[in-house]
């Protein structure tokens, strides 16, 4: 085999396969994964921008599945002879394809394909054409774009039967994952899905909390082609209305198929195969008639059968639902069913479009239905969501759960819903239309009470289920709580009904909203802040905070304008935008304090000492956290008084105090404990894993961060996940485990450029610089640590620019920039005064100590080493106080108080 080539034929799997391309990147000079990155972008078909962590990742030795276009790349930038590269492209298809004998690979895949009916029928043609596109995409092994398979063709005509029954079929040629995505293109009383929100649900799906996914719809998309990118994985994207909505949603890996339903043909797709349906041929829908209508309940030589199926106009839809009419009439016969369809108010026949030829049979079928159930269909048309459950059927007729589970089996037995999992039921588009056109009939008011209570129910609901998962306290929701509502009480209860209401609560905001009821629209918005904080979109969140703010405002609500400006603040927070959380904060803290309600007093005052603190005003903040812990203490409010000394804790660490901190967060973490609230814990292990590791007990550090990155990967809390893993990373280096602290700094920004967060990006990105750094890379760390000081400047967080400062000066002193590393170490020193940091302080001083020894000026460096000894002393920092010691002991040092004249301040730009 030519040069590069390595015995591929002993590589079994992809573990080998990785090690085998990292022997040839070191044959060929290991190139950095920088530079690969400018080389393999051009070589891509079509080219693009690749981002060096994307080609990193290809080189990690944990990896189960690899990008082949990317692979090949990599291989053709590193110099390797065309014949060689087949002979890679090969290995990578094949250790992709044969997994090695007698293991098991573990997979992560998503399967969310819904069961396929029991009555598919026909579509033997039009199945083996889907068949066989995929067969001769295999057959082919060529890369390139996923392969797309658009059905389209009028509703009811059984579009997403197909797709799903070929999924069912295909599955296991697509073992990586299958994913189902409604995009509700012609969905009554729903907006169609926007391409943005589907790929939110589809990466929360993959484990991203949809509040730490991008607001951006360009980089959803890029963050999805990337989970799937090297994978097979197949996607059904049902109900499409235009291009638009599912280009964004469609994969760049070739391995991956597509299904599209649509019932308008997507002629923009042009790499599409399009595939149209029409109605059933008579056989098939005949047969698919005797089997929905059960064993012997029409005769096969009944020549009634075909009367049916041609007033049913052959679609399979309609088709279900006449046959169900004969399952539960067991005194019908055919010729009385084909009768009523025929002579009924809405016949199907003289109707041309899909909808309106349904519009009989399911008139027919309401009218079939008892009094109650006949209630119970129309109210579902009020559901603003696309589920619903018995609490909130029970809400719409202000009935019990009980009497409305029992409604809604019936109405599945009727073919009206359908139950896709337990307890969670669904009415089909065509159906819910019928059902609003239905519930139009009855008494506005009627309908308006039923709206409210169920409104009413959610947002109560979601207020009470957020107290227990809350990171800082909630307040009480107001008003009678509801008749009925599920049992709450436990935190994993609570936040697993949250998520999986969430469609449901954001789709009744946005009802609220449009109908300009302000009372839901203000409860709504509290019910839903702890789950957007965070699982977001936080530009979802900022919006329906702002919008519950003015509202209350508008309508004299002083209280719910208040915690509508603190949940706004935390927002704000969140998204680095530091004033404009300190304008929310402060408007809202005059009318806590106007209006007497000092557990709200209390809350806010957190929020504004954590924005003091990440801004630089560690006195000030220390102050208000502290009259913030006073009045929990009064209120005898165990989880605010735990928050509250959280807070503190970081503070009295940030500025050198830490026995007290130590004394905070340990009594923090009791009560936290004590509470069952995992959240909070997770929370106070990170910021006690900090201090550890910053007086020198590394063991302890990085078990607390070990602790706490296990309790939010098992919450799914993604942004608490990426803070565990940048702080394992800073500690890992301290420790020499410069892999290990690039794998987890690495991990860490990916987490948060995905969710949006820049201030962790800078903190991950800090963190890079320092272990590259450390590893001899400079100019990486250079690049590094430069797009973290623009990131914290454009933050306004003086703070932990400071601190990178320091490595951004030992990086240019590696260099052997020195005069350009002074002036940097100069104005960190003078930052760090400032900020009252004195661990950051010493660090400076040590830097411009060691520029005046290697410069001969012995007299000065070693007064500047005794500073900073002095300030390790006093912070109780005993490897950094033995470290300066040490390195004393081999100068001639002067006395402690030697005058060192002062070194001039110089501004630097990066």
């Amino acid at each position: 085999m030519g040069s590069g080539g390595g015995d591929l034929d002993n590589v079994e799997d992809v573990a080998e396969f990785v090690e085998a391309l990292r022997r040839v990147r070191v044959e060929a000079g290991n190139p950095s994964y920088r530079l690969l990155a400018n080389l393999v972008g051009p070589l891509l078909r079509p080219p693009r921008q690749v981002r060096h962590s994307t080609v990193g990742d290809v080189f990690q030795p944990q990896r189960r599945r690899l990008d082949l276009n990317l692979v090949v790349a990599i291989l053709q930038a590193m110099g390797l002879e065309e014949s060689v590269v087949a002979q890679w492209r090969a290995a990578c298809v094949r250790v992709h394809s044969e997994p090695r004998a007698g293991g098991s690979e573990q997979r992560g895949e998503v399967c969310q394909l819904p069961s396929t009916t029991p009555y598919f029928s026909g579509r033997t043609a039009e199945l083996d054409q889907l068949l066989g596109v995929v067969q001769d995409a295999a057959a082919t092994g060529l890369p390139g774009a996923a392969l797309i398979c658009a059905i389209d063709g009028m509703g009811g005509i059984g579009k997403t039967a197909l797709a799903v029954h070929a999924a069912h079929r295909l599955a296991d040629r697509f073992p990586d994952g299958q994913l189902f995505v409604d995009l509700h293109g012609y969905t009554s009383g729903l907006p169609q899905q926007d391409p943005s929100d589907a790929l939110a649900a589809i990466l929360q799906a993959y484990g991203v909390a949809p509040s730490q996914i991008p607001a951006d719809l360009n980089a959803r998309a890029l963050l999805y082609r990337n989970r799937l990118s090297g994978t097979k994985t197949l996607i059904i994207l049902d109900n499409a209305a235009t291009e638009a909505q599912v280009r964004p949603l469609l994969p760049g890996s070739g391995s991956c198929l597509v299904l599209i339903t649509s019932r308008r043909r997507l002629k923009g797709l042009d790499d599409a195969h399009v595939l149209p349906l029409d109605v059933l041929a008579l056989p098939e829908a005949i047969s698919l008639l005797l089997q929905a209508a059960g064993p012997g309940r029409i005769p096969a030589d009944d020549p009634q059968a075909e009367q049916i199926v041609e007033v049913c106009g052959r679609l399979p839809l309609a088709l279900r639902i006449a046959a169900a009419l004969l399952r539960h009439r067991r005194s019908w016969t055919p010729e009385h069913l084909v009768s009523t369809l025929r002579n009924g108010r809405l016949g199907l026949k003289g109707f041309t479009d899909g909808d309106r030829r349904l519009a009989g049979v399911f008139d027919l079928s309401y009218q079939m239905l008892a009094v109650g159930h006949r209630l119970a269909f129309r109210r579902l048309a009020l559901i603003p969501g696309p589920y619903t459950d018995r609490y909130a059927l029970a809400a719409l007729l202000g009935a019990d759960p009980v009497l409305a589970e029992s409604l809604l089996q019936d109405l599945v037995d009727h073919s009206l819903l359908t139950e896709p999992s337990p307890g969670c039921y669904r009415m089909h588009d065509l159906i819910r239309e019928h059902a609003g056109t239905l519930s139009e009939a009855d008494p506005d008011q009627q309908r308006d009470l039923a709206l409210g209570r169920l409104l009413h129910y959610y947002a109560h609901t979601a207020q009470q289920a957020s107290q227990s998962i809350a990171r800082y306290p909630r307040p009480v929701p107001e008003g009678q709580a509801p008749t009925y509502a599920p049992e709450l009480s436990s935190p994993d209860t609570a936040r697993s009904w949250l998520r999986a209401e969430w469609p449901n609560l954001d789709a009744a905001h946005a009802t609220a909203h449009n109908r300009a009821l302000h009372e839901p629209v203000i409860a709504l918005a509290a019910g839903l802040a702890e789950m957007l904080q965070v699982y977001g979109p936080w530009s979802r969140a900022l919006n329906i905070h702002q919008t519950a703010a003015t509202t209350a405002e508008r309508h004299g609500r002083p209280t719910a304008h208040a915690t509508a400006l603190t949940d706004l603040g935390r927002v704000r927070h969140l998204t680095g935008d530091y004033s404009g959380a300190d304008e929310a904060f402060t408007r809202a803290l005059e009318i806590y304090r106007a209006q007497g309600d000092r557990l709200g007093e209390a809350n806010v005052l957190t929020g504004l000492g954590c924005i003091g603190y990440l801004t630089g005003d560690y006195s000030g903040a220390g102050d208000t956290v502290t009259a913030a812990l006073e009045i929990f203490r009064t209120l005898g409010h165990r989880h605010g008084e735990a928050t509250a000394l959280t807070d503190l804790g970081n503070i009295r660490r940030m500025t050198g105090d830490y026995h007290e901190a130590d004394n905070a967060f340990t009594r923090a973490l009791e009560i936290f404990r004590a509470l069952g609230h995992r959240h909070g814990e997770g929370i106070v292990l990170v910021d006690l894993g900090n201090m550890q590791q910053t007086t020198g007990d590394h063991s302890g550090s990085i078990d607390a961060l070990t602790r706490a990155l296990e309790i939010f990967r098992a919450l799914g809390h993604r942004h608490g996940e990426a803070t565990a893993l940048t702080d394992l990373g800073r500690v890992r280096h301290l420790t020499g485990d410069h892999a290990g602290a690039d794998e987890a700094h690495t991990q860490a920004l990916e987490i948060y450029h995905a969710l949006g967060i820049r201030l962790g990006e800078a903190n991950a990105l800090t963190g890079l610089g320092s272990v590259r750094q450390a590893t001899g890379d400079y100019r990486g760390a250079v690049d590094a640590l430069a797009r973290a000081l623009e990131i914290y400047r454009a933050l306004g967080h003086r703070g932990n620019e400071a601190c990178a400062l320091n490595d951004y000066a030992a990086t240019h002193a590696a260099l052997g920039q020195r005069p350009r590393a002074l002036a940097l170490y100069q104005q960190a020193l003078a930052m760090n005064r400032e900020l009252n940091k004195p661990d950051d302080e010493a660090i400076s001083l040590e830097g411009i100590a060691e520029h005046h020894l290697a410069t001969g000026e012995p007299t000065q460096g070693t007064a500047y080493l005794h500073q900073a000894l002095e300030l390790y002393r006093r912070l109780g920092m005993k490897p950094d106080t033995e470290r300066i010691r040490a390195r004393l002991d081999g100068l001639t040092s002067p006395p402690p108080d030697q005058h060192v004249p002062a070194d001039p301040v110089v501004g630097v730009s990066t």
